[in-house]
């Protein structure tokens, strides 16, 4: 069936994010050393995810990046934002940014610590618990349909190797 001009399986996801990403396998071209090295094929996946993700959210504005710190904002209530960037590595304007736009949809707001004026902690708002939690259902699809070719014990290997490197 066909939405929006895209071929939809019956995940609803569609295989438009499986036929842009780039592929090392039955490819009339030679990848070189891309194929030999980690770094390529976490690419292609990286690429395969952000589009699985983006159009299972289907709210162009919410990225991943964006979706990462109201995930970390719903799982740490009153985290201030210097520690929020750096658990994501984002530059203090990239957070500032970012916390701007989830703040300015009503999702989230920010409330001074006691006995620091100067020091703000991050906090959902009802409406951000509420966008949290259809995010985070999304997210958990958009994962299962990234992984749907592993099963669970190759997810929770995939997952500790790729811990192992960025340790």
């Amino acid at each position: 069936m066909r939405v929006g001009g895209a071929k939809r399986d019956q995940s609803g996801l569609g295989d438009e994010a499986q036929r842009r990403a780039p592929r090392l396998a039955n490819s009339d071209l030679d990848y070189g050393l891309l194929k030999d090295v980690v770094g390529f094929p976490i690419k292609v996946v990286w690429i395969l995810g952000y589009t699985l993700l983006t159009r299972t959210i289907d709210d162009p504005p919410v990225t991943p990046q964006r979706f990462s710190m109201l995930e970390l904002i719903g799982c740490n209530p009153g985290a201030q934002q210097t520690q929020l960037g750096a658990a994501l590595g984002l530059s203090r304007s990239a957070t500032t940014i970012t916390i701007d736009f989830w703040q300015d949809r009503g999702c989230v707001e920010r409330r001074s610590v006691p006995g620091n004026r100067r020091i703000y902690g991050i906090y959902l708002t009802e409406a951000g618990r509420e966008t949290w939690a259809a995010l985070r259902q999304k997210v958990r699809r958009s994962d299962a349909e990234l992984t749907k070719n592993l099963t669970p014990e190759e997810v929770g290997q995939l997952r500790g190797l790729l811990a192992k490197i960025h340790q």
